[in-house]
């Protein structure tokens, strides 16, 4: 009867490290599907595309700073800034920027955005 119950005993040992393991890698698969939704939803916001006068601009050097500088953030799939109609032509995924943020990466770099 002893052996019995340490056989028994030994066997839901190993049927709970099992169950365990199963639980383990069932919360692994769902946090490894939750971030793919995110990042799928972030794609599949339509983006935004804007034009910004801005004042201060001179050279091709004007141009690329403010490039640089909206590029940095996150979202951002397209800048273009024209020196000669003093213009910055964004397109961004709302999801993860805002109009704001440009305008403040814009005016950060030491240009004005009219508005």
């Amino acid at each position: 009867m002893q052996k019995k119950s340490i056989l028994f005993l030994t066997e839901l040992k190993k049927r709970m490290k099992i169950s365990l393991l199963f639980v383990a890698l069932s919360l692994f698969s769902i946090a490894c599907n939750q971030k793919k939704s995110t990042t799928a939803d972030k794609e599949n916001v339509e983006e935004i595309e804007l034009v910004y006068h801005v004042e201060g601009m001179t050279c091709d050097h004007c141009e690329k700073s403010i490039q640089k500088g909206v590029n940095e953030l996150n979202g951002i799939s397209l800048v273009e800034a024209n020196h000669e109609d003093s213009t910055a032509h964004v397109v961004y995924n709302p999801a993860e920027t805002d109009a704001k943020e440009i305008i403040a990466a814009i005016e950060k770099r030491g240009y004005h955005v009219v508005e």
